[in-house]
């Protein structure tokens, strides 16, 4: 399949319901933005860590920490009570009122305080940079696993030092000098010390790494608040986006369940056939034929040696009769009647409505010579047989399959999107009833507009004409001659 043919099968097919599904959710979200509330936001700038990140995951893994702790309703709730704020929904204003974003690659993040009261804003976001800077540090150094560590072993290095002198207190100090239990216990308290000693040296230096690598701190504060956006273009071209993936799943599962023919000649192709050109309908009429179709059409029969062109198709019987009757009408007025009428020599010719012989015809199958002059531009045409054969255009409406005409022959109607089981319908009544398929004639609807442009002119030349007669009858009432030039 083409790829056109399937552009117009799914998108031109469905142009209506796709602007639909896509206009329609736009201009919903649009709306329903632009009537929300007016919200200010505030924005307040604070240093991560101390140290430079060294890639984009560690930039993400301390946005997560910052947004941890400013999202807290613990720690909202502090800031809260430090900007003398009351009544708030402290879960509502984490939720949904506080949002983190890095700037750029480094440590720094933006925390950004929005409400529908400005000054609340700005109060609470001046508030909550310190609150949350404060809980980074916290968090750094509580949660360090050597510094937990360094602790423990000084808790118990402080516990046997102080057993260590509970002993030597009790052993009494006479015979300190001499005695070999008090100078063992001596010897035990001055370890004891020594590693407590070292024990804090370590603490201190754990301490000061954490400040250097994890040191939390306020960059800035908001002095003034701006008018949040609501991101309506942003929100109606994503409704607008998702409506045009629902139609078009819709289009292509309509298009699957029932397959069609975008094209009378796609359809043409696939019967094999040729394509003999497009009527116009307006109303359910028949209203003009395309250029050459009659002679076309006479062509093909010709060949065949078809004398009954029978019409199907998709759709209403009432466009098949009529486009059955506008062929017959037009091929009889133009001198190219699908059947011949008998002249006095008793050859077949064609005469138009006028009068005028000048034009070629192609006349019924049983002649086989036609012999041109070019003294007046006329045909002569010998008959094979002593009595020509009329050709008629019918519809499959007006014959029995029980009882068909001789000679017959299928032209298959196909309007734009046809059903593709009108195809396969056409060619199983040419298999059974052994009728060739000549072609296919295309039905084009006439736009509202075109039809609207058409009437206006039928309106213009009507008011004409009767303006016409009105002069030429006053004229004459007057005495005067209606073809007096003055």
């Amino acid at each position: 399949m083409e790829a056109s043919e399937t552009g117009r099968r799914i998108f031109w097919r469905h142009r209506w319901l796709l602007l639909i599904l896509v206009i329609l959710p736009v201009a919903g979200v649009v709306v329903l933005k632009e009537g929300q509330p007016v919200t200010y936001a505030a924005t307040a700038v604070v240093q991560g860590q101390y140290t430079t990140p060294d890639s984009v995951t560690q930039v993400s893994a301390i946005q997560s920490r910052v947004a941890a702790v400013a999202t807290s309703p613990e720690q909202v709730q502090q800031a809260l009570t430090a900007a003398n704020i009351s009544g708030a929904d402290v879960l509502q204003i984490a939720k949904h009122e506080i949002s983190v974003s890095p700037m750029s690659s480094s440590a720094i993040m933006i925390i950004t305080v929005t409400d529908k009261n400005p000054q609340v804003a700005l109060d609470l976001s001046r508030a909550l940079a310190p609150v949350v800077v404060n809980q980074l540090n916290q968090l750094g150094v509580s949660s360090n696993p050597e510094l937990a560590a360094l602790a423990k072993t000084h808790s118990q290095l402080v516990t046997r030092r102080d057993q260590l002198q509970s002993q030597l207190t009790a052993s009494g100090s006479a015979n300190a000098a001499t005695s070999v239990s008090v100078q063992s216990l001596l010897a035990q308290l001055t370890a004891a010390q020594q590693e407590l000693s070292n024990n804090q040296a370590e603490q201190q230096q754990v301490l000061a790494t954490l400040t250097t690598e994890t040191g939390a701190s306020v960059v800035s504060l908001p002095t003034v608040v701006t008018a949040a956006s609501r991101h309506a273009a942003v929100y109606g071209a994503l409704a607008g986006l998702l409506g045009l993936i629902i139609g078009l799943l819709f289009a292509a599962l309509r298009e699957v369940l029932r397959p069609t023919v975008a094209q009378p000649a796609a359809g043409a192709r696939e019967l094999g056939a040729v394509l003999f050109g497009t009527a116009e309908e307006r109303g359910g009429r028949i209203v003009s034929l395309g250029r050459d179709m009659p002679e076309r059409l006479n062509l093909a029969a010709h060949r065949a040696g078809a004398r009954t062109l029978v019409l199907t198709g998709p759709g209403s019987p009432a466009r098949l009769s009529s486009l059955a009757a506008r062929l017959r009408a037009t091929e009889s007025a133009d001198g190219l009647s699908l059947g011949t009428a008998r002249t006095e020599n008793g050859h077949g010719s064609d005469v138009s409505s006028n009068g005028d012989s000048r034009r070629p015809s192609i006349v019924g199958s049983e002649h086989r010579a036609v012999g041109l002059a070019t003294t007046d531009w006329s045909v002569g045409v010998t008959a094979a047989q002593s009595q020509d054969q009329q050709r008629t255009v019918v519809t499959l409406n007006d014959i029995r399959l029980g009882a068909p005409p001789p000679d017959a022959a299928l032209v298959v109607v196909l309007p734009r999107f046809a059903s593709h089981s009108a195809l396969d319908q056409a060619a199983d009544l040419g298999v059974t009833a052994d009728w060739p398929i000549l072609g296919v004639i295309g039905i084009r609807q006439t736009s509202w507009l075109a039809a609207l442009l058409d009437r206006n002119a039928a309106r213009s030349k009507d008011t004409a004409a009767r303006s016409k007669d009105t002069g030429v009858a006053g004229k004459a009432a007057r005495g005067g001659s209606p073809n007096e030039i003055h």
